[in-house]
């Protein structure tokens, strides 16, 4: 996958927003004291994290350094550089949550196992990812670029999609 460029991630924030308030309205939590952001980016979202929770220890969990430094420039929130595939926080937290990451990370069988073991019992792990990779027009772009004419140029654009249905999480 190429850098992430927080500038360009956030001339759409507020579209990217809306799944984020979404999952965030759907956390039953009254008052957590550990929460992890999953795939924070920028920070915007981890802001909201502290804003609803203002006593938490809010942490943004990052595999961009570009992106961590843009989200560094907010303060009171810990921010942490870590691979999502094999993060762990130090204890299980109240809240693990992660909007929009976990698409890009594949083997979900495994993966959201051991993301679950890392919240503490009565905690709540929230995960809001598009499946979009199935759409009819990302699947007519991947048949594009694996075309003679294309495949070197757009290597690593095509990925298989790790999202499971629904029914298999």
């Amino acid at each position: 996958m190429s850098a992430w460029d927080p500038a360009q991630y956030l001339k759409f924030a507020d579209h990217r927003l809306r799944p984020a308030l979404d999952l965030l309205a759907r956390v039953p939590l009254e008052a957590p004291a550990t929460v992890y952001d999953l795939g924070c980016g920028p920070g915007n979202v981890t802001t909201l994290l502290t804003r609803r929770w203002p006593t938490a220890r809010v942490t943004g969990v990052d595999s961009s350094p570009a992106m961590l430094e843009k989200a560094r420039a907010v303060p009171g929130i810990a921010w942490q550089a870590a691979d999502l595939a094999a993060w762990a926080p130090p204890a299980p937290a109240d809240l693990v949550y992660s909007n929009a990451a976990l698409h890009w990370i594949d083997d979900h069988v495994r993966l959201f196992p051991r993301l679950l073991a890392q919240v503490k019992s009565g905690g709540v792990l929230a995960v809001q990812m598009p499946h979009q990779a199935a759409n009819p027009s990302h699947q007519s772009l991947f048949a594009i670029a694996r075309e003679p004419a294309w495949a070197a140029k757009l290597a690593g654009a095509v990925f298989s999609n790790p999202v499971l249905e629904p029914s298999q999480y």
